[in-house]
């Protein structure tokens, strides 16, 4: 008994120090059965073991429960691997063995077992690799076993895995991976139960793109999933980790990529202009083709598992980093078009990223019905030099940079090696599951993941970094910058922390009332504390020519001024400064029932409900002033299954749902006093001086920054050189505030809530083949995202709530402006199908197609309609603080009405086929070959205007047509060498390409059709003074609204012989193609 107790607390001991897991997520799937004799009698009262096969990959696991008195078991929280199921010889009948029981995440495997006469022995032994149709099941989810993964051409890390799940793909045009619509902000990524998306962003940090070596297995729940699993609109991205056993294993190998085998970069869109305006302005286009950049990519990995103590406590260790060494040969143009420039300079730039995946697991079962796990994942990125260029650059330049002292002056590839930074992280996660009766089991998890992302933060020189530009009309202008001139980016992080914490415990009970249940319960507790002080720079754009502070350079991510510009000015600045300087937390806590009822054999009612209670963080010494208890989030899960033939390989099955996302954090910085955004305007004279003159110092004076900033229209804010400030971030949660000044909270604003709706049919077709369909409705209810207007300073003032509804709706009204308003609108409807051949004979293979629309005028936390800076055709993520609806007219066309149509992601057909071959050349060798290839619909092209301070669709979705139909080719090869006793040794090479054809598909074309911002003044006279002053926005923002302003938008971009820039060259030209091809090769030895 002292040993039995010393044993338990050793091990207790050990676990607990690695101890934290999970968030409500899924890190075991379920067994059950009947048992009967060969005459179809149920056979009551009988043990059934389950164990982990010590010959396969799986965590160590042992447990044996009793059948009731119908001959019915059910064995709950089983990790997923391969496993033998097991009876002794009793009562009168023989033993039973199936060595081949495959246990998936989230599903619960159906295994019937027949018993034959005393002294026999029913031994089951066939190669499936796939568990059979949970026909109990109504969640829409997929599973990866690492077996699979294994023979899939893909990338090093399980994201790259993401393409073979059915209505999942990766877009980079969604910010990532899209599924069933949703953009990659709404998924929720976990690793062994632990959440890691990025807290404030959203989508997952290259820290937690965990590498193959450690993955057991993978998991894409896309609809219809338990009341257990909240906090995504999307699909819930589950990673299961490997585990150790009965025998010891291990793996050691190396992968390589370099450039010499990749295919070529791709086109870079370029227009130039000659820097002239009026009747003498030119510009050009060109589809630049850059030299290849030289890159070496080294994957090694160390892999050993095992036991510690035999049938009691195993380890499993992993190190695969991933070492990226890139070299950068630099050449600096002149930026003119191919005609007439020339090589100013070159220079050749270095860089090593370390991304580090140290991994170690401990599971351990003390007694039978005690089993503990713990994780402990240590994976902080390291970058070491920067690259500030590709192979070529036009116009721009690396200045020197003087840091003084010891290390004077450097610049170019001398400064920049020195530079770069670090990305700390690491998770634990820990959990214990105690069966304390066959039909009781309660679990309890904690985790917490560290995350500081300070990347970029070493030699970074400290004031103001420059930007210049010269417009048309410029002349020399002593102590001016060169056109096109940047210095050294200024922007430092010091510090970036996330913390996220997760307690839970759930238990779950079987019981007979009316027939069978599976009834579950649990509560989880959740916080995220951020500790910021990260991106604050201090940007001088000096615009000379004929820019002035009323007409600023610096295209649609800076606006100009409502000033009047000195009429000796020779251009016009903006200092901007930017930074994120706070701390705050949120606290998150759920309670959820679900309950597996079967009235009888064939049905199944999945029933759940999910009530979530939030706590908003805020980062002024405010409250966020508004939280969600746990009446606002009540999610009820309702599915059904009916197994048709009561042969467990057909139902037909349907599922309806609400799911709700929890607030990120980008949304309460920005909003709750956790951003600095301020912008001073300040006229450029003949006698300003060097360049260098300009400090934000000598701009800003003793103004001291207020709420909303100042501009008065003449004359200076303060002792400094502005004449005006704009202030962009002002608090909405302000209690003194004047919400027509700084914005506001809506007190009533609803959470961000999807509906959704499926039905299916799945059929298991011989004893390999699989056959499923589903239709999927889902729509979008309420979305959270702050939305306003500008003011007359130019100032743009928010209200955080539900756009177009309540509070927002009040605001808008009190402001002049008509309705109706645009409110965020999503639907997605699908039908796809799946044919599947399990692995067996050797090979498998999937063929699935998703014929779907995505119709609306929001593409979700992910802003797919964004055009500022370099998101031309991709998205941004900033979730809640996109540019969705900021101002009045964004969700409106020029031609009128709102801009609902087909979203930027919206790919109505798509067909993917994969699988897998092996040649078994008889012996020792064998070969696998294995194929993915997708064909996909073009994706919708819109032409955008910039209509005042952001773009808009200009008059409907999709009106240049689509982009051309998607495919690729990804191609594996393994050859597998077995020798030694048993052939317990395996030498392994390995050969990936992703796209094989190199083929170069255009993404996207540039669609936005202005240069620069239309001038309202110019455009639509009629809504100004006779000075061109005291625009009449409401009156204007109506009218575009109604549609009445096509006709001048269309004779103001036409232009006159003297204004010939309104419009670019390069509009409606591809600016994105698919990315080359890529290769991999490498070998590994396993024992």
């Amino acid at each position: 008994m002292r040993k039995s107790f010393t044993f338990i607390s050793m091990t207790l001991t050990i676990l607990f120090c690695l101890f934290a897991v999970a968030l409500g997520q899924e890190t075991t799937g379920n067994l059950e059965g009947t048992l009967k004799d060969s005459a179809g009698a149920v056979v009551p009262n009988v043990s059934v073991t389950i164990s982990t096969a010590a010959s396969r990959a799986g965590q160590g696991f042992n447990r044996t429960v009793t059948a009731d008195e119908s001959g019915f078991f059910r064995v709950l929280q089983i990790p997923p691997g391969n496993y033998i199921v097991s009876t002794a010889a009793a009562g009168g009948f023989g033993e039973y063995k199936n060595e081949t029981v495959q246990i998936s995440l989230g599903k619960t495997t159906q295994l019937n077992i027949e018993l034959g006469v005393a002294g026999s022995v029913n031994t089951v032994d066939v190669a499936v690799s796939d568990q059979p149709v949970d026909t109990t099941g109504s969640e829409i989810s997929t599973s990866l076993t690492a077996q699979k993964i294994d023979l899939l051409p893909k990338g090093v890390d399980f994201t790259t895995a993401l393409k073979a799940v059915p209505g999942t793909r990766p877009d980079p045009i969604a910010g990532g991976f899209t599924v069933d619509g949703a953009t990659n902000s709404e998924n929720s990524f976990i690793i062994d139960g632990q959440e890691v998306t990025n807290y404030r962003m959203a989508g997952i940090n290259a820290n937690n793109m965990v590498p193959f070596p450690i993955v057991q297995e993978l998991q894409v729940k896309s609809s219809g999933f338990e009341a257990e699993y909240g906090g995504a609109t999307g699909g819930v991205i589950n990673v299961v980790t490997k585990g150790g056993n009965n025998e010891y294993r291990g793996e050691v190998g190396m992968q390589f990529n370099t450039s010499k085998f990749n295919g070529d970069p791709r086109p870079t869109l370029l227009r130039f202009t000659n820097g002239l305006s009026g009747a003498a302005f030119r510009q050009s286009t060109e589809l630049f083709n850059a030299p290849k950049a030289a890159s070496l990519n080294f994957f090694p990995t160390v892999n050993l598992s095992g036991p510690i103590i035999k049938d009691r406590l195993w380890f499993f260790g992993s190190y695969s980093p991933q070492i990226l060494e890139t070299t950068v040969d630099t050449t600096f143009y002149t930026n003119q078009p191919a005609a007439t420039r020339t090589v100013v300079s070159t220079d050749t730039y270095r860089q090593k990223v370390i991304q580090q995946y140290a991994f170690g697991r401990l599971d351990a079962q003390p007694i039978d019905k005690l089993r503990l796990s713990g994780t402990y994942l240590w994976n902080p990125v390291i970058t070491e030099g920067l690259l500030p260029f590709g192979t070529a650059s036009f116009g721009g330049s690396d200045p020197a940079v003087d840091f003084g002292g010891n290390i004077g002056l450097l610049s170019g590839s001398d400064l920049r090696k020195l530079q770069g930074g670090r990305n700390n992280a690491n998770n634990v996660t820990g959990q214990a599951v105690y069966t304390i009766l066959d039909n009781l089991v309660a679990t309890f998890r904690f985790s917490r993941g560290f995350l500081n992302e300070k990347a970029n933060n070493y030699f970074v020189p400290t004031g103001n970094q420059y930007v210049c530009t010269n417009g048309g009309g410029s002349t020399t202008v002593p102590g001016a910058c060169a056109p096109n001139f940047t210095s050294p980016n200024t922007t430092i992080n010091l510090k970036d922390v996330s913390v996220r914490t997760t307690y839970e415990g759930d238990a779950t009970v079987l019981f007979d009332l009316g027939g069978r249940h599976q009834l579950k319960g649990g509560y989880s507790r959740s916080t995220i504390f951020n500790d910021q002080a990260a991106g604050f720079s201090q940007t001088i754009i000096l615009c000379y020519g004929d820019f002035r502070i009323n007409n600023i350079c610096g295209g649609s991510n800076v606006q100009s001024s409502s000033a009047t510009p000195d009429p000796n000015a020779i251009g016009g600045g903006v200092l901007r400064r930017f930074g994120q300087i706070a701390e705050g937390s949120n606290l998150n806590q759920s309670i959820y029932v679900q309950d597996k009822y079967q009235p009888f054999r064939r049905l199944t009612l999945n029933l759940g409900i999910r009530i979530e209670k939030e706590d908003i963080p805020s980062f002024n010494e405010f409250p966020a002033s508004f939280s969600f208890g746990y009446g606002d989030k009540v999610a009820p899960r309702l599915g059904v299954a009916y197994d048709l033939f009561g042969d467990g390989k057909n139902k037909i099955f349907g599922s309806y749902g609400k799911f709700f996302d929890r607030l990120k954090f980008r949304l309460a910085q920005g909003s709750f006093g956790g951003d600095f955004f301020r912008d001073d305007y300040f006229d450029i004279m003949p006698n300003s001086g060097p360049y260098t003159n300009f400090t934000t110092a000598s701009i800003v004076g003793n103004f001291t920054d207020p709420i909303g900033g100042s501009c008065p229209g003449t004359g200076f804010i303060g002792s400094g050189l502005s004449r005006c400030q704009t202030d962009l971030r002002i608090a909405s949660n302000n209690p003194d505030a004047d919400p027509f000044e700084s914005g506001a909270i809506d007190p009533d604003l609803k959470p961000y809530e999807q509906r959704e709706f499926t039905v299916g049919f799945e059929r298991e077709m011989g004893r390999s083949y699989v056959l499923r369909a589903r239709y999927t409705n889902k729509k979008l209810i309420n979305a959270i995202e702050d939305a306003g207007v500008a003011d007359e300073g130019g100032s743009e003032v928010f209200i955080t709530g539900n756009p177009g509804q309540g509070l927002h709706k009040e605001f808008l009204e009190a402001g002049g402006y008509e309705g109706p308003y645009a409110t965020p609108r999503r639907r997605y409807d699908a039908m796809e199908i799946v044919f599947e051949k399990r692995l067996s004979n050797n090979y498998f293979f999937n063929l699935n197609y998703t014929l779907s629309r995505l119709y609306g005028n929001y593409s979700g936390l992910a802003n797919t309609d964004e055009l500022t800076g370099s998101l031309n055709g991709l998205s941004r993520s900033d979730p809640g603080v996109n540019r969705n609806f900021d101002l009045p007219f964004i969700g409106f066309t020029a031609a009128g009405g709102f801009d609902d149509g087909r979203l930027a992601s919206d790919r109505p057909h798509v067909f993917n086929a994969y699988g897998s071959y092996t040649v078994d050349w008889k012996g020792a060798n064998s070969t696998d070959f294995s194929l993915f290839q997708t064909v996909q619909s073009g994706t919708p092209q819109t032409t955008f205007i910039q209509f005042g301070q952001a773009t808009t669709i200009f008059t409907k979705r999709g009106d240049l047509g689509r982009s051309p139909t998607f495919s690729q080719t990804d191609l594996g090869i393994t050859h597998r060498y077995k020798f030694g006793r048993d052939n317990r040794f395996t030498v392994v090479g390995d050969f990936n390409v992703l796209n094989l054809l190199d083929q170069e598909t255009v993404l996207t074309v540039q669609n936005l059709l202005t240069s620069g911002q239309i001038a309202r003044a110019v455009a639509f006279p009629q809504f100004f003074d006779a000075n061109g002053q005291n625009e009449d926005k409401p009156g204007l923002i109506n009218a575009y609204n109604r549609g009445e302003l096509l006709a001048q938008i269309n004779t103001y971009l036409a232009g006159t012989p003297t204004a010939l820039s309104r419009t670019r060259a390069d509009f409606n030209q591809p600016n994105r193609f698919q990315a080359p091809r890529s290769v991999r090769f490498g070998f590994r030895f396993l024992f």
